[in-house]
């Protein structure tokens, strides 16, 4: 099946299979189109030099006043947890702290009780329903973390969770294992022997499993500090997971230094790294994922994107989805906040939700970019310039996503397989 996606108004996206370090130039057509066989993209230009190059198409989709850009990635989030926050968060507003609503039983530890007691089912229901919000803002592609149980069985019972969407919802997953989230309060101020049980108990267990990719941890002082974040990271290169850093998002404690010095693919928030720590993350290939929703949500301090871009660090963004300090589905509006409140041009947005977003996740061989050989994983937008995604801001401008060859979402509705 050949089908042409003709007379796109815009198309931008990046070119290639690695990040992009410093000013990206992304390709750019007028009057383009998309050739697409099978899963794959096989050809893109303009409409005249597609027609010109390929085979005549099954099929041809007038695209005209619409703009064509990679599906996005989302290369950071906690996406199956129970239970809701909103209660805390209002009450911030209204001027209790993070730390004194903790101390009272809530926070990170409320999400932990509630995603224990819950069953799968009601897990992959509420994960369902994120997912669904991500491909509906044109997201195709996720790295998604366990971290919500901090023992045995409910970690296992959110890895079994992504394991299941992985292989029936339209959208990608990456999973991560972070059972090092936080500290439980079974191991109450004793990280190094939580780590101990990590090390010992899970991490063999869950690359027998064979579907979990990385290791995370929060490298944060009062959770888990330099030694005990060297302890478990090195236990689970060891077993051969990539390395995923949670580094120096509240205070300057080196994590991202460690990151470098371990091999990491990325090392995220990273708003306190110092600017010897970029420059370590640079020689390393550390991406910086940067996640200004965060910062947005807790009225935080932003990370510096031009120091380390001075530095050669890549930088790839996301939402950070969680229900405690980032609980939005939308890259866009990391892209718009990046732009307005980071420095960041929407060149460097657009390429740090796609290309480097997916390098971040060691995807970037087969999606990020629009190009022949890579996935047909395409986000089309109902404006006639990609700029309009953080100009014309706050507004879902995705009508139609199309994941691997076929329609994911069509006219703002989501296709369902018959």
């Amino acid at each position: 099946m050949r089908l042409l996606l003709d007379h796109f108004a815009h198309i931008a996206t990046p070119k290639g299979q690695q990040a992009i370090v410093g000013t990206p130039q992304l390709l750019h057509w007028r009057d383009g189109a998309i050739m697409v066989e099978g899963d794959v993209i096989v050809d893109i230009g303009t409409s005249q030099e597609v027609h010109e190059r390929c085979r005549e198409p099954n099929q041809i989709l007038d695209m005209s006043g619409k703009t064509a850009i990679p599906g996005l990635v989302d290369p950071h989030t906690h996406l199956v947890f129970a239970g809701n926050r909103a209660d805390e968060f209002n009450r911030r507003l209204h001027g209790e702290t993070y730390v004194s609503i903790a101390q009272g039983g809530g926070g990170i530890h409320a999400t932990v009780r509630a995603t224990r007691q819950a069953d799968e089912s009601d897990l992959r229901r509420r994960a369902t329903r994120v997912l669904d919000q991500m491909l509906l803002h044109g997201v195709t592609t996720i790295e998604a973390k366990s971290g919500y149980g901090l023992d045995h069985d409910t970690e296992l019972k959110q890895l079994n969770v992504m394991r299941d969407l992985s292989a029936s919802h339209p959208v990608d997953m990456v999973q991560t294992f972070m059972g090092a989230h936080e500290v439980p309060k079974e191991y109450k101020g004793d990280a190094m022997a939580y780590v101990a049980f990590l090390n010992r108990d899970m991490l063999p267990e869950i690359k027998r499993r064979g579907d979990v990719r990385y290791v995370d941890i929060f490298c944060e002082r009062g959770v888990f500090e330099l030694e005990a974040t060297r302890l478990h990271m090195q236990a689970a290169a060891e077993h051969g997971f990539g390395l995923r850093f949670h580094a120096d998002e509240l205070v300057h404690m080196g994590g991202a230094g460690l990151a470098a010095d371990l091999g990491a693919v990325s090392a995220d928030h990273v708003v306190y790294a110092s600017k010897s720590d970029m420059k370590k993350m640079a020689d390393a290939g550390v991406i910086a994922t940067l996640l200004p929703g965060t910062s947005f949500f807790l009225r935080g301090n932003y990370a510096d994107a031009k120091a380390f871009k001075e530095a050669g660090c890549a930088i790839a963004l996301s939402t950070d989805f969680n229900p405690g300090s980032s609980h939005t589905c939308s890259q866009a509006l990391m892209m718009a906040l990046a732009c307005m409140n980071m420095g960041m041009t929407f060149e460097e947005t657009l390429v740090g939700t796609t290309l480097n977003a997916a390098a971040a996740i060691h995807e970037a061989h087969r999606v990020g970019s629009l190009e022949p050989g890579k996935l047909a994983d395409i986000a089309i937008l109902d404006v006639e310039d990609a700029v309009n995604l953080v100009y014309y801001w706050g507004i879902n401008h995705v009508c139609h996503v199309m994941k691997a060859g076929s329609w994911a979402v069509w006219q703002r509705q989501i296709r369902r397989p018959e």
